[in-house]
């Protein structure tokens, strides 16, 4: 910058016209207006109040890391609103967020801690000592601190009011209502419940999301400044910066735990510390001499929050202790609930435990516990005489829930499978106890995380723990052949046929003594589908038959629906395409009538596989499309559909598309060996030689290209043609003001629309479209619509809009 130039004086920047005296812009200006006015106010402070007080703000010694959207949005929301409560669990930062926060205001701020309170009459009486207020001889302590206050423009920061929530209340109400200068910033693990409040709720530290560079955490950055406060010769290679972002996670983000974890540098390694954190508890301490007691181990930051409970939240508190990972309401209520507890008293405790930022929201009416809460609260479950009980209790919750796993042949609904995947953890949970117990119950249970993981690709997984139930003795004769079952189908997928073929042997032949028709049907529907993949057709054909002779007889619809599917797929291999035709329309009509399952995917698919092969590209295109639709929110029935739109896309002359699409699906079936049957392998195999690709390095390149690609943007393309560019991003890099905008472009609003919505100018709203498009590699609305809403149906452009 040349020493001629002028520079704004309130933000620095170097003057665009460098005949303006002083400010770069009206907003600097207003600022600078606004300062010199607060300055005037605190220059007018009367005189019963002392120039060097107790509550001025403390000079903090270390440096502060991160937060910088918090601090963003909490100075503007400070600016705006009376009264700000940040609230968060125990160790979230909310005092040094909150501080941090308060010296960048232009007004006078002042510190009130209460922690050390313990009398909600006496915060008067502490807020005043910390404005240097004296009481006079005529005058209450609260009239002379008011007296003081209304001549002021002061932000008061109350920290700590949970455990006097009530009277931090009564204080603050009458506070605002009687001094018009004045603006609150509480801190809280509970919000004051006063009018006029606006919660803030703090969450961890930002973690590493996907292939970012872990640096640029927030939690990371913590981490590694506050270890090289301790060795200055702490170095960073990629193996640290891993397990560094793996502490990170464990410890759901919070920045005390992390300072806690930092602490044992250089004493114990990053890896050491990493394999110490099931005893966290224990490790994560500190000698410091100065500070709060709470802050110097985290077991004690969250005892502070556990002793402001009710005997009848503690109780509450410590069963929801075995849920693991997100859950939702009826799960807390079905883990609580007994002859004690009704339901609608279960429902107020976790609603109280909620507030009081012991149980947090994970999304849309799913709740958590961060990990070290869950912990402690296991501690205490562990150390009163409730734990089996209440294992007791998420088990028959959890085995109520998956019984379609052993009602109904061969289909699994898919709400109650979407049900079970949204408490995959708490399965794991109940797996691992019954399987303590010896409970019979470990069979349904296993079952039940195996279907839920299958859609993810955990095969592997999926048979150990298949194996391990197998191994019990204890299992009902019904249940062991559907344990056989599954074991048989997902060897047969990871290509061990001969296992598959010998689990499935034995299935059939246990199934064929039990009386009971469901695990007979599955056996000879998963039999046949393995006789298929062998290219065995006959044999396949026969257990098949079998099958839907049995389903037809108990009225099993839906089941009748899959075993057609099979059969028509069985014909088309056969070469019988008019009862292949036949077959598919019947089991489509039947799918249509039934509940929704992963089965409407399948004949979608085999409707589009037998378009293809009488020509017919159109229809087939609708069905592959249609069948990516119908798809559970899995990648298991994805690749099939993405195959059967490249076959299509390649028999019409659009080799890249073709080539795009046929390596989403070989990158999606990467990982667990998961492949398709031969004969369809084959088919598209063949295909390639016809997409005029190159060589194997142009489709190494595409496949790098398209491996980037997240699910939203892969749907994007193989249904609408919106293909993102390899520059692009994923839109983990979206700005949350961007996902608005995103979000709401997608749902029809226009510009102007958006601008009323968000509070915006339209010309903001147009600017954060153009961030969108450059950032995602979109070209135009439509496009942006696709990306956001990909299962939206969009009327194609008069041109393709893919780039090259």
């Amino acid at each position: 910058m040349s020493s001629a130039e002028r520079v704004c004086a309130v933000c620095g920047r170097v003057l665009a016209d460098q005949q303006r005296l002083r400010y770069c812009s009206n907003a600097c200006r207003q600022r600078a207006y606004r300062r010199r006015a607060s300055s005037a106010a605190r220059a007018t402070i009367p005189a019963a109040v002392n120039s060097d007080i107790p509550g001025v703000l403390p000079a903090l010694v270390d440096s502060f890391v991160g937060r910088r959207p918090e601090i963003e949005k909490l100075t503007q929301l400070i600016g705006q609103r009376r009264l700000v409560t940040l609230v968060g669990p125990a160790g979230v930062g909310k005092t040094r967020l909150a501080l941090e926060v308060a010296g960048r205001q232009p007004q006078r701020a002042v510190l009130v801690e209460l922690d050390s309170l313990d009398d909600g009459d006496r915060i008067t009486q502490v807020v005043a000592g910390a404005f240097g207020v004296r009481e006079l001889p005529g005058r209450t302590i609260t009239e002379a601190l008011f007296t003081v206050l209304r001549g002021t423009r002061t932000l008061l920061v109350l920290d700590n009011c949970e455990h006097l929530v009530d009277a931090s209340a009564r204080f603050v109400d009458l506070a605002l209502r009687r001094c018009r200068g004045l603006r609150v910033l509480a801190t809280s693990r509970e919000a004051l419940a006063i009018p006029g409040e606006l919660v803030f709720s703090l969450d961890g530290l930002a973690l590493p999301s996907g292939d970012s560079d872990p640096m640029r955490s927030d939690a990371v950055r913590l981490f590694v400044d506050r270890a090289r406060e301790r060795d200055q010769e702490f170095t960073l290679d990629d193996d640290t910066v891993g397990l560094i972002a793996a502490v990170c996670a464990e410890l759901d983000g919070s920045p005390l735990a992390i300072e806690l974890a930092a602490h044992r540098i250089p004493m114990l390694s990053v890896g050491a510390i990493h394999a110490r954190l099931a005893g966290r508890f224990e490790l994560l301490t500190t000698a410091h001499r100065r500070g709060k007691a709470r802050q110097r181990s985290l077991r004690q930051a969250i005892d502070w929050s556990h002793q402001l409970l009710g005997p009848d939240e503690q109780v509450v508190f410590r069963r929801l202790s075995v849920l693991s990972g997100t859950f939702d309401l009826d799960t807390a209520i079905a883990v609580c609930a007994d002859d004690e507890f009704r339901p609608e008293h279960v429902f107020e405790l976790v609603f109280r435990l909620q507030a009081g930022s012991l149980v947090t929201a994970a999304g849309s009416s799913r709740l958590r516990m961060l990990e070290s809460i869950r912990l402690y609260a296991r501690e205490r479950l562990d150390a009163s005489d409730d734990g089996a009980a209440t294992h007791d209790r998420l088990t028959r919750w959890l085995t109520e829930l998956a019984q379609p796993l052993v009602r109904e042949p061969v289909w699994f609904p898919l709400a109650a499978q979407r049900r079970l995947e949204g408490l995959i953890d708490n399965l794991m949970v109940a797996v691992r106890w019954t399987a303590s117990t010896d409970d019979e119950r470990n069979a349904v249970l296993t079952m039940a995380t195996v279907r839920c993981w299958m859609p993810r690709g955990f095969l592997t997984e999926g048979r150990k723990l298949l194996r391990a139930a197998l191994d019990r003795v204890h299992t009902r004769p019904e249940h062991r052949c559907l344990l056989l079952t599954y074991a048989g189908y997902l060897a047969t997928v990871q290509g061990d046929t001969q296992e598959g073929v010998t689990y499935l042997a034995e299935a059939l032949a246990l199934a064929r003594t039990t009386g009971d028709p469901v695990p007979l049907i599955s056996a000879l529907y998963t039999m046949g589908a393995v006789c298929q993949a062998a290219e065995r057709l006959a044999d396949a054909k026969e257990r098949f038959t079998e099958a839907l002779e049995l389903a037809e007889r108990t009225g099993a619809e839906t089941a009748v629906a899959m075993v057609l599917e099979r059969l028509a797929l069985t014909a088309h291999w056969l070469g019988e395409l008019d009862r292949a035709d036949e077959l598919i329309t019947a089991a489509l009509r039947r799918f249509r009538a039934g509940p929704v399952c992963h089965g409407m995917s399948l004949a979608l698919h085999t409707g589009g596989t037998i378009a293809l092969r009488r020509g017919e590209l159109t229809t087939a295109e609708e069905f592959f499309a249609d069948s990516l639709r119908n798809a559970p929110a899995s990648w298991l029935e994805v690749p099939f559909a993405l195959e059967g739109l490249a076959m299509a896309a390649g028999r019409r002359g659009d080799g890249e598309r073709a080539i795009r699409l046929f390596c989403a699906a070989r990158y999606i079936r990467g990982g667990d060996r998961l492949y398709a049957e031969p004969a369809w392998r084959r088919q598209v195999e063949s295909s390639l030689g016809d997409w005029g690709v190159p060589d194997d390095d142009e489709i190494e390149r595409i496949a790098d290209d398209v491996g980037r690609l997240n699910r939203e943007q892969v749907m994007a393309y193989a249904l609408h043609g919106v293909w993102t560019a390899p520059s692009g991003s994923t839109g983990a890099e979206l700005a949350e003001d961007e996902r608005e905008v995103a979000a709401l472009v997608a749902a029809g609003l226009t510009n102007p629309e958006i601008a009323a919505r968000l509070g915006v100018s339209v010309r903001t709203v147009a600017y954060r479209l153009h961030r969108i498009r450059t950032k995602l590699g979109l070209r135009t609305r439509a496009d942006v619509v696709a990306w956001a809403d990909p299962d939206k149906p969009r009327t194609p452009p008069a041109e393709s809009p893919v780039g090259s």
